[in-house]
């Protein structure tokens, strides 16, 4: 945890009066992350330095983010842009209960303070709240739980039945839960970012379903296609929000099921259609009455033209025509060469 010197801490705002205290020494805020590098990069527990602005009476009516850890947005399932802005989300201020720790604070006079911190179902974490001045609080937040079992069991005994490779990814990104089907056919990807395992992307995906459900609530779907030991597969993937008490997206759900058959058979069945649709067309063409020569037995075409009826069949049909005597013609065109049948 944060162990502050024993002598007081003078905190400086650009632009804002001073907070004094006993002693002269001071952190100007626009070095506080510089001050808190170190130890916000080795700390093995999610961190989140805070200002807290006071009005005229001295009573916290906002609170600043200063300084976080990648840890703690993992455990918060928060982005970076959600912290570090002009003033801490009120879901967030919600969830730490800020303005209650600043009066237990004061009440106990104490400056350090411990509490349960429940984030979800089966999911405890340890919260440690430090007020070393009046303008500035550092809470540390440990995760009681291995991040694989923050699930319900019977949560994970469902997404364990549905056959299909199932994962979690946080609001960062990183999967924090796969059934045994994706271990299988990914390897295990717990802790590391879904577009780098999955896509192998060193940033997001320009088109990330799960980024969509974050910002909307709603579920998505969508197919695409992917080499998967060397074989090209078509995947239908459903993403799906989980929320928490207050109605945010803490996380996404994704299903992913392989519809490779079904593409292929639907891409058969479209070709056998087509083929089908072609022969009934060129079918339905030597249907109706033909206008035909009394004399020549030319055919008359859709545009009035005479065709002899060989062109005609030819153009209409898939036939072609091998040219005979028969034996009546021969008799009388030929007779020296056909003999007349007695």
């Amino acid at each position: 945890m944060l162990d502050f010197p024993a002598t007081d801490i003078t905190v400086r705002r650009k632009n804002k009066q001073e907070c004094m205290l006993d002693t002269p020494k001071t952190i100007p805020l626009d070095l506080l992350h510089q001050l808190f590098t170190p130890l916000r990069d080795n700390i093995r527990h999610g961190l989140l330095v805070v200002e807290i602005l006071r009005d005229d009476s001295g009573n916290p009516h906002k609170f600043v983010g200063r300084v976080a850890n990648q840890l703690f947005y993992e455990l918060l399932s928060v982005r970076e842009d959600d912290i570090l802005k002009e003033a801490l989300p009120e879901y967030l201020c919600q969830t730490l209960a800020l303005p209650t720790l600043l009066r237990e604070l004061a009440v106990s006079g104490a400056t350090r303070i411990h509490r349960n911190l429940p984030l979800g179902p089966d999911r405890t974490c340890t919260l440690q709240a430090h007020l070393p001045c009046p303008e500035l609080l550092t809470i540390t937040i440990k995760n009681d739980q291995p991040k694989q079992t923050t699930i319900s069991s019977q949560t994970e005994m469902i997404l364990a039945s549905l056959g299909d490779p199932c994962t979690i990814v946080d609001r960062n990104f990183s999967v924090c839960y796969e059934n045994q089907t994706a271990k299988e056919l990914w390897g295990s990807s717990l802790g590391k970012k879904c577009y780098a395992t999955f896509h192998n992307l060193q940033s997001r995906c320009e088109s990330c379903h799960s980024a969509e459900v974050f910002a909307d609530g709603m579920i998505h779907k969508e197919e695409k296609q992917t080499l998967i030991n060397g074989s090209e597969h078509h995947l239908e993937i459903t993403s799906a929000p989980l929320q928490d008490a207050f109605g945010k997206v803490f996380a996404v759900v994704n299903i992913t099921r392989d519809v490779t058959i079904r593409k292929i058979a639907e891409k058969s069945k479209e070709h056998l259609i087509q083929e089908l649709q072609g022969a009934l067309a060129k079918t339905k063409q030597l249907n109706g009455l033909l206008p035909i020569c009394s004399y020549c037995k030319k055919i008359k075409d859709g545009n009035g033209d005479w065709q002899q009826l060989e062109r005609y069949l030819r153009s209409h049909a898939e036939v072609e025509f091998s040219h005979g005597i028969c034996q009546e013609c021969g008799e009388k065109h030929h007779p020296h060469v056909f003999t007349k049948k007695k």
